[in-house]
């Protein structure tokens, strides 16, 4: 819902999804203030209070009776504007308080038996500590009228790809992208560049501003080339005195052949701690500690990106009402985007659960060069940071597998950042981890390779055993969990030395028969 109001707690004006929600018609909410008997009676004054505050910002929870008859969670973001009034998103949070409730009460059911594992559980707590950490967000605007021109023209000549046309004329890509001028950033922007004042963030060519500019720049063209609303993804941005700063944008277009690009610092992100207690309560009820590991970091990848979009979007739509004239049908059109990225992260927190207290699983024919792929594009990233390159080799045609998404992504996830380890510490070498996928007969198999030291013959037999680890600090069940998940889709694990150096881990998983 969005909505306007004043500190006193009255509401000037509330959008149409206080129809769908309530059943009650908001132009009588509105002139009669009904709105209040929707709220629950313990929720209003914490509501009340929050409208009064003289803060720039405030958030709020509470319950409001919907037209079914039950209450339902609600969060409200509002904002304060010049003429002291507070603009406000309000989004449904019940799927969300009703997961973390159910999980905290598994959790206290099986307290007894956790402490059985509170020895082991200590040494993983330093890892799978907190939630995600996402800066404030920063913004940057940007004219493009003057490379919209060169585009219309390209247009009106007949050009169709646009992508295509730019890879064969290099030069007129690059002219697009000289005729780009940064006419603004704000505060959070410029602080995340390392930036004195605005000036510096502004004044500079537009190609210094951004690793791989080219590419990012044409996504934008492409907006305006197919009258695009929005593009989004991420980038490196190159600041003040060198500064890297790896970010998720959105672009959205704004009048005058101007577009807005939100920008969210992804630099310090955390695993998410409420999958780590969801993994807990796993280990207790089936006395292993191997998936705590295994949930928290499959979760924090899956929930990485809509997490980012959900507060992207959010701020966009906020901006949109901000202005003089509040754009309320774009920001609606925003803020169903945030629905359904809200609904897929309740479906991936759905999922866990599912596994964790009944094993149920969803089963699919998968691609798992496809699966590989993505796998490989999500840690990339982190993994050529630390200095070790990520290559990938897929046969060009794979049957399909019968498996989960998450599960199997996660083996793959454990048995590359294995591979970083085993070569950690190393000097004097190209540092590669290598993963492959190829059709074997009527299954398909999968290797992680790297050039580390090797595995000790003795140790060998002994990898996939439970407790069994060659890592300081590690407590051994990784392996033993990626080995179970194989087996369980009928596939089995191994691991063996290279003759050239190194280790190499593989899986076979049966294909599905072509009908």
């Amino acid at each position: 819902m969005i909505f306007e109001a004043d500190r006193s707690g009255k509401i000037r004006f509330i959008n149409s999804r206080y129809i769908e929600l309530t059943g009650e018609d908001r132009d009588q909410a509105v002139a009669e203030q009904r709105w209040r008997h929707r709220i629950h009676p313990d929720d209003l004054p914490t509501l009340l209070d929050a409208l009064a505050c003289v803060e720039p910002e405030v958030q709020a929870d509470f319950r409001l009776l919907h037209a079914a008859g039950v209450y339902r969670w609600m969060r409200v973001v509002a904002k304060s504007s010049a003429d002291d009034l507070w603009y406000a998103v309000a989004a449904d949070i019940d799927a969300e308080r009703s997961a973390r409730l159910e999980l905290q009460a598994i959790t206290d059911g099986l307290e007894s038996r956790v402490n059985r594992q509170a020895a082991e559980l200590a040494r993983t707590e330093a890892r799978y500590s907190s939630l995600f950490a996402v800066s404030k967000i920063a913004f940057a605007e940007q004219d493009m009228a003057a490379a919209a021109a060169i585009l219309h023209r390209l247009k009106a000549e007949g050009v169709q790809d646009l992508a295509a046309h730019m890879a064969t004329h290099p030069e007129m890509l690059a002219q697009c992208v000289a005729a780009v001028q940064t006419v603004s950033v704000n505060e959070a922007c410029m602080r995340m560049l390392g930036f004195d004042d605005v000036e510096g963030a502004v004044d500079r060519p537009v190609d210094k501003t951004a690793e791989d500019i080219e590419t990012v720049l044409l996504r934008q063209f492409e907006m305006i080339f197919y009258d695009r609303e929005n593009v989004e993804g991420r980038v490196v941005l190159i600041g003040s005195k060198g500064r890297r700063v790896p970010v998720f944008y959105s672009v959205t277009r704004l009048g005058d052949e101007r577009q807005l690009s939100s920008l969210v610092d992804v630099s310090s992100q955390e695993r998410v701690e409420e999958m780590r207690r969801a993994a807990q309560a796993e280990l207790a009820r089936a006395n292993r500690v191997a998936t705590v590991g295994a949930f928290s970091a499959s979760i924090a990848h899956e929930l990485n990106q809509p997490i980012a979009a959900v507060s992207m979007d959010a701020t966009t739509g906020l901006r949109l009402l901000q202005r003089e004239v509040p754009d309320v049908e774009k920001a609606i059109r925003i803020l169903d985007r945030v629905v359904e990225t809200t609904q897929r992260i309740a479906t991936i927190v759905r999922h866990t659960h599912d596994q964790i207290t009944s094993g149920r699983e969803d089963l699919r024919a998968l691609d798992l060069g496809e699966l590989a792929r993505r796998t490989c594009e999500l840690l990339a990233r982190d993994l050529r940071d630390g200095g070790v390159e990520l290559r990938m080799e897929a046969a060009a045609v794979l049957p399909a597998v019968m498996g989960d998404f998450i599960d199997l992504q996660q083996v793959l996830i454990n048995l590359i950042n294995n591979a970083r380890d085993a070569m950690a510490g190393m000097q004097g070498i190209a540092k590669v981890v290598t993963v492959g996928v190829r059709p074997v007969e009527d299954q398909v198999e999968v290797w992680v390779a790297d050039v580390g030291m090797g595995i000790k013959e003795a140790d060998l037999d002994r990898l996939f055993q439970p407790f069994f680890t060659t890592k300081q600090g590690g407590i051994g069940l990784g392996l033993q969990i990626c080995s179970s998940t194989i087996q369980r889709l009928g596939g089995k694990m191994a691991a063996a030395n290279q003759p050239g150096g190194g280790a190499v881990f593989r899986f076979l998983l049966p294909a599905v028969a072509a009908e």
